[in-house]
Parts: C-alpha cells; structure tokens; sequence
C-alpha cells in the first residue's frame, strides 16, 4: 500500500515537472522561432482553407448526422453478427466502426465516447473498440490527397482500398487478441436522434477543431524544418510522424505512393492527441494505441503496394508541394473570415440553447 502511494507521488511529481519543461520550452520556441512559428501557421492555414476543408466539412455533417440515425440503427443491426462474433463486442459498437470509416479520424473517437456516456457500451468494451475506430475517410482519401494533393483519382482509390483492408486487419487482430474480463453494460440510455441542425453543429466543431490541430502541429514542423536544414528526409519522417495532412502534402512527388499510405494509415501524433481529447473520460493505453496505429500503417503500406503491381499508375499522376499550393492558395483574409463565420456561428447556436434554458 506504501509502495503504491509512493508510486503515485512520484508520477505526480514527474507530471508537473515535465509540464514545466514543455511549457518552457514552448515558449522559448515561440520566441525564438517566431518567424518560423508564423510561417508554419501561415501554411496551416492555407492548407485548411483551400484544401482540407472544402474536402472534408461535407463528410464530417454527413457523419455526425448519420451517427444517431435509423440508417446507422438498420446497418448495425445487419452487420452485427461480424461485430458480436469475429470482434467480441455489442452489436451497438457496428455503426461506430462503420462511422469511423465514412467520417475518417475524429468521428470513430467521438462515437465511442457518446457510447460509453449513454451507458450502450462499458469502459472495457470502450477502450477495446477506441483502438480499432480509427481510420482515414473517403473524404480525406480521394478529396484531398487523391484529387488535391496526388491529382489522381486512380491513386486516391488505391490508397482508399488500402486503409479499408488496413482497418479490417486492425479490427480482426484486435477482436482476436484483446481480451475483455467484463462484458457487461451498465444501462441503456435511449438514443437521440439528431437533427440537421444539430449535424451542421457538430459538423463545424470537429471542422474547427481539426483545423487548429493541423495549424498548431504546422507550426510546430516548421520550427523543426528550421533546425534540421541540412536533414530534409528526417524532417520529412518527423512530420509523418506528428501530423497527416501535412505529410501527405510534403510526401507527395517525393516519395512513393505506399509510404504516403503508411503515413494516412499511422494518422499521426496530431489525430492521436484529437482521440485522447476525445476519450478523456476512458484513459485508453496510449503505448498500446501507438503499437496498433504502426500495425495500421505498415498493412496501409504492403496492401499499396501490392495493389500498385497489380494495377500499375501509368505516367506522371503525381505533383510536387508547391504545385498544388500554388493552385489552391487562398487569400489570408478570406481564410480569418471563414474562421470568424463559424466561431460566431458556433457562438450564436449556444446563446440559443443557453435562452430555451
């Protein structure tokens, strides 16, 4: 009992000393590198603005929508023999991993918490199905790194086709492997539908928020980028690592099209803190998540791979960075008045709910 209390004062004691540090440390950088910092978010946004957003905010209404509909209800109902059986867990948990594929990286995390909170699923079965409903939408696949970014639909498809396989594999390994003690839930809330109102609502949140985490982890490359000048291909391995969008950008005319599907597959630390934010209330095993997201992305990579000797891309599909930037640059100021349309629309739509309160 002794050793446990010490224990726990010595993770205390670590946690507040490395949050000193880091918070030292980042604003050194952001003093340091301001110039760099500005840069960075400069292209975060742009990036958001002209790309990320016009091929994803459709995807993530369409998602939010769907997540409490009777379409989700009938597909789960259908499906759920694979998830009950093959996956060990509730046929509730069939249309968030259906989700997770429609909607891409931040809807599977946010349905699984809305789950856990109606009581549908436990916090074990939670934890285990976090670990699977992760994958890359349509959205983010074909719109923006097949036709934006690749400036090929053939390519978006294959990548597409490759995070599927990868999700399933994910999904069976896990099923097979993790063991869940109690398979009990606690209640059964009923089920909200939600309006298009609602959808639209939920829609630009995770829009927004999605945004300032690739314009924050932007930023952060940039610094990086600054001080290994002289070490492209580990800067290039640093923001696969940290954030998907912005790899994906970077990778394309330099790299192969399978390592590009490493990189979606993986998602990156930046998706990885957006699902912990997400679950905050289930404390997942974050080593563990990391090991199952290399595993996603190393089947995302062989998976491209043998589709690409199967169904070879013929001629020169692929642009560099600075083309596509050129041919989606959008203006700055555009980009803060689109940001200061949702935020006063978000603002307006809880003024709402606080006056029917």
């Amino acid at each position: 009992m002794v050793w446990i209390k010490n224990q726990e004062k010595l993770r205390k004691k670590f946690s507040i000393v490395w949050s000193v540090l880091l918070t030292g440390a980042s604003i050194f950088c952001a003093v340091k590198f301001s110039a760099e910092c500005r840069d960075g978010i400069v292209s975060g946004l742009s990036l958001c603005v002209s790309v990320l957003i016009p091929s994803l905010f459709i995807f993530m209404i369409i998602a939010q929508y769907v997540a409490n509909s009777r379409f989700a209800d009938a597909l789960g109902k259908l499906l759920s023999p694979v998830t009950t059986k093959v996956l060990k867990l509730p046929k509730e948990c069939t249309s968030v991993l259906i989700l997770s594929l429609i909607g891409g990286y931040p809807i599977g995390a946010r349905c699984v918490a809305s789950l856990y909170e109606n009581g549908s699923i436990n916090k074990e079965q939670s934890k285990k199905l976090s670990l699977i409903a992760v994958s890359s939408g349509p959205g983010f696949v074909l719109n923006f790194v097949g036709s934006a970014v690749l400036k090929s639909k053939q390519a978006g498809m294959i990548l597409l086709i490759s995070q599927i396989v990868a999700f399933i594999a994910v999904a069976v390994i896990i099923g097979r492997f993790y063991k869940i003690k109690d398979e009990s839930v606690i209640s059964k809330a009923k089920k909200k539908r939600t309006t298009i109102v609602d959808a639209v609502e939920s829609g630009c949140k995770a829009t927004v928020n999605m945004c300032a985490m690739v314009i924050a982890f932007s930023a952060v490359i940039s610094v990086i980028e600054s001080l290994l000048l002289s070490f492209p291909v580990l800067c290039d391995v640093l923001a696969c690592m940290l954030e998907v969008t912005t790899a994906c950008n970077r990778m394309c005319g330099k790299y192969p099209l399978y390592l590009i599907s490493f990189a979606i597959g993986f998602s990156g630390i930046c998706v990885h803190f957006q699902v912990y934010s997400a679950l905050k209330g289930i404390r997942i095993n974050k080593l563990l998540f990391f090991f199952v997201r290399i595993i996603q992305g190393i089947t995302a990579l062989f998976t491209t791979y043998i589709l690409l000797i199967l169904f070879p891309i013929t001629g020169e599909v692929f642009s560099t960075v600075e083309n596509v930037e050129k041919s989606t640059t959008a203006p700055l100021w555009g980009c803060c008045a689109l940001i200061l349309t949702a935020v006063c629309f978000l603002n307006s739509l809880n003024n709402e709910k606080l006056k029917r309160r």
